[in-house]
């Protein structure tokens, strides 16, 4: 199993620290002014001392927004490294997320599923990659929440490869009005990335946004 974390940067600390440029550049290009002020003004007529005392204040100001854009740099830099730390954890574990996908790996893919009533020969379509359907059974399907592995076989004989599958349902009630079977994905976690705002799981071909992870459990 590769276990890897790619990237480093985050979303929020590239904004402070675009700020604290911004903010720096106006600081020396007052700075500049300001100089350039003293040194040409009329001594018979020089800048007014409240005038004066006005620039300083606004000087300081953003001499003092610029250490705090430092300091929230810093922190911010801190709390990524912190965060990244946590979600390493996830390596290596089974997560469940919003989808239809899941990896077939080491002989089985499981779909974790929501069915709001009771099927009878409910009909289970599982696709490659390309969308090509490899295999179909007939299953009953109770009202609630309900697993569905399959082990790789395919309906003209032999085992799928191993890599990323999508799984659909096709169900009617008792009274045959159609059951829609909401589906989560399922797979072990191999590495993580971190380049976007958000991380992303990483379950061989399959990615997962942490934002849709419903369950971690320790992988069997």
């Amino acid at each position: 199993m590769v276990e890897a974390v790619s990237g480093s940067s985050s979303a929020g600390y590239g904004a402070a620290s675009t700020t604290t440029n911004a903010l720096s550049a106006n600081y020396q290009m007052f700075l500049s002014l300001l100089t350039s002020q003293l040194k040409a003004q009329d001594p018979l007529d020089p800048l007014k001392a409240d005038e004066f005392t006005n620039q300083l204040v606004q000087y300081s100001s953003v001499e003092q927004q610029i250490k705090m854009n430092s300091s929230l740099d810093a922190l911010i830099a801190k709390t990524d490294a912190a965060n990244a730390s946590n979600l390493v954890s996830y390596i290596g574990k089974r997560v469940s997320a919003e989808g239809t996908q899941s990896v077939l790996t080491d002989g089985y893919a499981t779909w974790e599923f929501k069915s709001p009533a009771a099927a009878e020969d409910a009909v289970v379509t599982i696709r490659n990659s390309a969308g090509v359907i490899v295999y179909k059974d007939k299953i009953d399907l109770s009202k609630g929440t309900g697993a569905y592995v399959w082990d790789g076989r395919m309906d003209r004989g032999g085992t799928a490869a191993d890599g990323t599958y999508s799984i659909s349902f096709e169900a009617k009630d008792a009274a045959g009005k159609n059951v829609s079977v909401k589906t989560e994905a399922s797979g072990v976690v191999d590495s993580i990335d971190f380049s976007g705002a958000e991380p992303v799981l990483k379950m061989g071909d399959l990615s997962v946004p942490l934002s849709t992870v419903t369950s971690v459990t320790a992988a069997i």
